[in-house]
């Protein structure tokens, strides 16, 4: 009966660590200013107004260091508004999305409309990469409560 359990063990293990493995890659961790910034860059430049070329090194280092949904809501808010119109999906309520990331309270409300403007964007408003690491990012993004 040892050698059963030993085995089960060892197997339920290898299956463990080999499932893990298998999780894609989020660089600089998954902590959620993390994620708001990876997201941020995942857009291409020519997505964003005239006007995020001043604002683009505030907000990344801002974004880079949020830790409660609070801020993640104003980064949000913040991003949304420096995007330009056209790339957001037809029917895409922009100014709702501002007026809710104000208002958010908690991290599960953040994530959600993170995810929510993900989601209102166009694919072309997105590098070519983005694609391949959507999937991970999200799956990070679901990881934070």
């Amino acid at each position: 009966m040892n050698v059963k359990f030993t085995f089960a063990f060892a197997l339920l293990l290898f299956i463990s660590v080999t499932g893990f493995a298998q999780l894609p890659k989020i660089s600089g961790g998954g902590s959620i200013g993390n994620l708001v910034t990876q997201f941020t860059n995942a857009i291409k430049p020519a997505s964003f107004l005239s006007s995020w070329t001043g604002a683009k090194g505030n907000f990344l280092s801002t974004a880079g260091k949020v830790k409660d949904a609070v801020g993640v809501g104003k980064s949000i808010a913040s991003l949304a508004g420096f995007i330009k119109p056209e790339l957001f999906k037809q029917g895409f309520n922009v100014q709702n999305l501002i007026s809710t990331a104000n208002t958010v309270k908690t991290m599960t409300q953040a994530t959600g409309l993170l995810k929510n403007l993900e989601g209102g964007l166009k694919p072309e408003a997105f590098v070519s990469g983005w694609a391949g690491k959507r999937s991970g990012w999200l799956n990070a993004l679901n990881l934070i409560k």
